[in-house]
């Protein structure tokens, strides 16, 4: 078989030729398609791992505040069971004073009460016995008793003390004075005239004298000039008791 050398040759140069065009207008682009298209893939792939990542960051971000934000809650909670448990005994506790403290106002206010009405029994008792004392002595004055009081201020008058001899000296030095005797009982002119006689026992002239009856005083002669006071009776004794009584309940009270 004869061979065709130049048609080899030419059929080979057309075949090299074929390749040079296919790898200029075919595989080179379609190689760079396929290289472009493949770097694609690795930068999608690349920002889908980023994306991965980062899914992945803020589900552990996600997850870590949930769990702080669990615990903060489990906190708050347990922050908030311990300040109403405080709040509770805080308010218990000012409930329990409080109660204390009324129990022992009203107690200190039952005391009051009792004292209170101690001190005016005892008042309203002691008045009413100085009242029946009165009433009873008024009730057993007699003429016996009359004439024995009459002899008692007589000689009264007779042993004056100094200062109530001066007294009535100054009284008497103006003339126009008058000197009032006061009693529970008609005093007979006789005795009068007596009486008369010793207190000009410490005048230069005549003495000015008025006798005067005063139921309040019971049984009892009293002579009144200026700022003497001489003479006794019982309810001179009465206020006197009435007013030490009065006055031991008030120490009593403070």
């Amino acid at each position: 078989m004869q061979i065709d050398y130049f048609t080899t040759v030419a059929q080979i140069i057309n075949f090299a030729l074929l390749v040079l065009i296919l790898k200029h207008f075919f595989y080179s682009p379609l190689l760079k398609l396929m290289d472009e298209r493949e770097m694609k893939i690795i930068s999608r792939q690349n920002e889908a791992e980023d994306a991965k990542r980062e899914a992945m960051r803020e589900a552990q971000s996600y997850q870590k505040k949930r769990e702080e934000l669990s615990s903060e809650h489990e906190e708050l909670l347990v922050k908030a069971k311990e300040d109403a448990r405080e709040f509770k005994e805080d308010m218990m506790k000012k409930a329990i004073e409080e109660i204390e403290e009324m129990k022992i106002e009203w107690q200190k206010d039952l005391l009051r009460q009792r004292s209170d009405f101690v001190a005016d029994l005892k008042k309203y008792s002691g008045l009413q016995l100085y009242a029946i004392t009165r009433r009873a002595l008024r009730d057993l004055a007699n003429e016996d008793l009359e004439r024995q009081i009459i002899i008692t201020f007589v000689n009264r008058l007779k042993n004056l003390e100094d200062s109530e001899r001066e007294s009535i000296e100054s009284f008497f030095r103006d003339p126009k004075q008058i000197i009032t005797i006061r009693s529970a009982f008609d005093i007979p002119e006789e005795t009068q005239r007596e009486i008369k006689r010793e207190l000009a026992a410490y005048a230069d002239a005549d003495v000015r004298v008025q006798f005067v009856i005063d139921d309040d005083l019971i049984s009892g002669m009293v002579m009144s000039a200026k700022n003497a006071e001489i003479g006794w009776s019982v309810s001179g004794y009465l206020d006197s008791l009435e007013a030490d009584f009065s006055h031991w309940l008030e120490k009593r009270a403070l």
